[in-house]
C-alpha cells in the first residue's frame, strides 16, 4: 500500500468483502464492496450491468473518507418535526479536523471512535462514536434498520451522561455493534443472537456496569459477544454451536445473558477476538498469580498439532476407501463418525 510508507496504520480492520485502515493521524482509508455504503464515500455507485443485473462502484483501491455527517433532527437538537427534514444528513463543520481513535468492521457496516479531544472552553470532552454501512437489525444505532453510506454521528452517544464517561473503544459483530467507555462500560445495539428482537439503539450492559464489573476486553463474532474485566472475570452469551462461547464440553451451546465463561476465572484477559465459529484470547503472563491460573489451561503443543493433522489425514483416506468399496453407504457413514 503506497500511502502507508508515508502515513502509517495504526489499525485495520476487515468485514466480509470490504476492508478499513485507521492512519497514524486518525484518518479513514477504505476498499472493497460498495453494496451497502460500508466504504463511506456517501454512495453505493449503482448500475445496471444488464436489464436484470446490478453491481456498484467498488472500489480496488484505499481512499480516505473524511466526510462526516449528522442528521438535520441531530443538528437542531432534536427540534426538526417534518420527517423529510429530519432525514437529511447534515456534513460536521469539523469533518476535516476529525481524528479517529478506534475502528472495529462488522460483516457490511463499520463502528468508528472518535480519538481523545482535549476539553476547552465551550467544548464537551466526550469522543463522538460513528456509523455507516448496512444497518440491518440496527446494528448502526439511529433507531431504524436503514443503511449509511457516508460516517453518521451516533446521537444516543451524546450528552451529559458521556462527558465524563467517554467512548474509547470499538467492537463489531457481524450484525451488531458495541462501544467501551473509559469507566469500564460497554453499550451494546444490534442483534447476534437468533431468535431475539433487536436493541436498536445504544444500551448499557447493566447486568456487567450494575455489578461494578470494568471491562478492559471486549469483542463481538458471527453470534456470540465476550467481554473481560479487571478483575480477571469473563462472561459471553449468544449462540456456540461450536463452543465459542467457552463454557465446556458438554456444557450449554446457548445463552440469552451474560454468563461466566469458567475455565477463564481469574486470568486477566489483555485481548479477545471473535470469528465466526471461534475465539481467541491474549492472557497476562508476568507474575506469579497469573501463572497459577494458566496452570488450569490445556497447551496445544506443535506436536499435537501434528498428530491431529495426522488423524484427520488418516479419516479422509479410511473415508476415501469407504468410497471405493462402493456401497452407497460411505456417505451415510462418514457423516455418523463426524457426529
Amino acid at each position: 500500500l503506497v500511502f502507508l510508507s508515508w502515513n502509517g496504520a495504526r489499525q485495520v480492520s476487515c468485514g466480509e468483502n470490504f476492508s478499513v485502515i485507521l492512519s497514524s493521524q486518525g484518518h479513514l482509508y477504505s476498499a472493497g464492496s460498495a453494496e451497502f455504503g460500508q466504504l463511506g464515500n456517501g454512495e453505493t455507485g449503482e448500475y445496471f450491468v444488464t436489464a436484470s443485473k446490478i453491481a456498484f462502484a467498488n472500489s480496488t483501491k484505499f481512499e480516505r473518507r473524511a466526510i462526516f455527517v449528522q442528521s438535520a433532527a441531530d443538528a437542531e437538537g432534536g427540534l426538526v418535526t417534518d420527517s423529510k427534514d429530519s432525514a437529511k444528513m447534515i456534513p460536521l463543520p469539523d469533518s476535516a479536523d476529525i481524528a479517529i481513535g478506534s475502528i472495529s468492521c462488522g460483516k457490511n457496516h463499520t463502528i468508528a471512535v472518535e480519538a481523545p479531544i482535549k476539553e476547552s472552553p465551550g467544548q464537551s470532552a466526550s469522543s463522538r462514536v460513528f456509523s455507516w454501512g448496512c444497518g440491518g437489525y440496527g446494528c448502526l444505532g439511529h433507531n431504524v434498520q436503514a443503511d449509511e453510506y457516508t460516517p453518521r454521528l451516533i446521537s444516543a452517544l451524546r450528552g451529559p451522561l458521556f462527558a465524563s464517561n467517554t467512548p474509547v473503544r470499538a467492537a463489531a459483530g457481524a450484525q451488531c455493534s458495541m462501544i467501551l467507555t473509559k469507566n469500564g462500560h460497554v453499550y451494546y445495539w444490534g442483534k447476534h443472537r437468533q431468535g431475539t428482537e433487536a436493541t436498536m439503539r445504544p444500551t448499557l450492559i447493566d447486568a456487567l456496569a450494575n455489578n461494578m464489573h470494568v471491562v478492559t476486553a471486549f469483542s463481538a463474532g458471527s453470534q456470540t459477544v465476550f467481554c473481560s474485566t479487571k478483575n480477571a472475570v469473563t462472561v459471553s452469551w449468544g449462540q456456540g454451536t461450536h463452543g465459542e462461547l467457552g463454557y465446556g464440553l458438554g456444557k450449554a451451546k446457548s445463552s440469552a445473558k451474560p454468563q461466566f465463561v469458567e475455565k477463564l476465572d481469574k486470568c486477566l484477559v489483555s485481548d479477545v477476538a471473535c470469528g465466526y465459529g471461534h475465539t481467541l484470547f491474549l492472557i497476562r503472563d508476568e507474575d506469579e498469580e497469573d501463572k497459577n491460573a494458566l496452570k488450569k489451561m490445556k497447551k496445544l503443543e506443535t506436536d499435537d498439532v501434528a498428530a491431529f493433522m495426522a488423524e484427520v489425514a488418516g479419516r479422509k483416506i479410511a473415508a476415501g476407501a469407504g468410497d471405493d468399496d462402493g456401497d452407497g453407504g460411505g456417505g451415510k457413514k462418514r457423516g455418523k463418525g463426524k457426529k
